[in-house]
């Protein structure tokens, strides 16, 4: 009787220390979670108040800053501008963030949701534009944290002329900060995006869905939030068949190694059919990239946007 006595003793006491862990991420996600819902409170109130010094400030010196129909953004003074006009050309009435998933990835936080904006412009007087987001934050070693990743999109096909930043002209660049990362990591990108770009070259959905993981949420143009591969699937299918194929190219912008996990922020351009009859489209998109046991990468949560509108060749 003793003997099982201690044995029990021993038993709880082993089990102890995974069920504080388990309470101590909970309890930091939860933290973390309110921390950034009081961050959001301020953004929402910057736009409305059109204060661009201090939305600026939130980013970090490097960031990657992905606006829906517009090129992206990598420097502060380009980011400060496009603010700055955006305001000059009409009036943010209310912006509201709504944060569905928050995340801790090695001294960051990935944070998705939705949002909506009511503006008006010169071309829209009572203009309305919505849809999801996923930003990535970085902590400093004081704990403050700022914005290093920024991509937004409609969750419904709009024309360009519906985001409330329309008129703003943003110059195009060939933007990369891949030079410090570790060549090994990039080459296990590189193979992981042949996987995908080979799928997509094949119209081959089942392929394409297999590059997710399980319980990966997929945040792409045009598109509700998808969770899980029950919801992804059958978007793979239904984007990817065999009766045409799609010819894309992948470019790295800047890419961060937060251990088990890499997360990659970049740009896609591709087309369909020849000059006479096909097209072509270019965009941006933020993914989080998981190791798998046996160390392969699948993509893990993904959200994109297109950054100019779909271009079609029908001569």
């Amino acid at each position: 009787m003793k003997l099982i006595r201690i044995l029990l003793i021993i038993m709880l006491a082993g089990a102890l220390p995974i069920d504080v862990k388990s309470q101590r991420i909970t309890k930091n996600v939860v933290a973390s979670r309110v921390e950034l819902e009081a961050i959001n409170s301020r953004i929402e109130h910057l736009y409305v108040t059109e204060n661009v010094n201090a939305l600026t400030s939130l980013y970090a010196s490097q960031f990657t800053f992905f606006p829906e129909y517009k090129p992206a953004i990598f420097e502060m003074k380009a980011l400060n501008q496009f603010f700055k006009d955006w305001f000059t050309a009409g009036d943010v009435k209310t912006y509201k963030k709504k944060i569905t998933t928050v995340e801790i990835y090695s001294g960051h936080l990935l944070e998705l949701g939705t949002f909506s904006f009511h503006y008006s412009s010169t071309k829209n007087p009572q203009g309305e534009y919505k849809g999801n987001y996923m930003v990535l934050w970085q902590t400093d070693n004081k704990g403050k944290l700022s914005i290093v990743s920024e991509t937004f999109g409609a969750d419904t096909y709009i024309e360009p002329e519906i985001v409330p930043y329309a008129d703003v002209q943003v110059e195009e660049t060939n933007f990369t900060a891949i030079a410090k990362v570790s060549k090994t990591l990039i080459t296990e990108i590189e193979e992981f995006d042949a996987v995908v770009l080979k799928a997509v070259a094949n119209g081959d959905g089942n392929a394409r869905a297999d590059g997710f993981t399980q319980d990966a949420i997929l945040l792409s143009n045009f598109d509700s939030i998808r969770v899980g591969m029950d919801h992804i699937r059958p978007k793979m299918l239904k984007t990817y068949t065999p009766d045409i194929s799609f010819r894309v190219k992948h470019y790295y912008n800047r890419i961060y190694d937060l251990g088990e996990y890499v997360f990659v922020a970049a740009q896609y351009k591709g087309g369909w059919g020849d000059s006479t009859k096909g097209g072509r489209f270019k965009g941006n998109m933020s993914n989080l990239l998981k190791r798998t046991q046996n160390g392969k990468l699948l993509m893990h949560r993904q959200a994109g946007n297109r950054d100019s509108k779909l271009v079609l060749f029908d001569n």
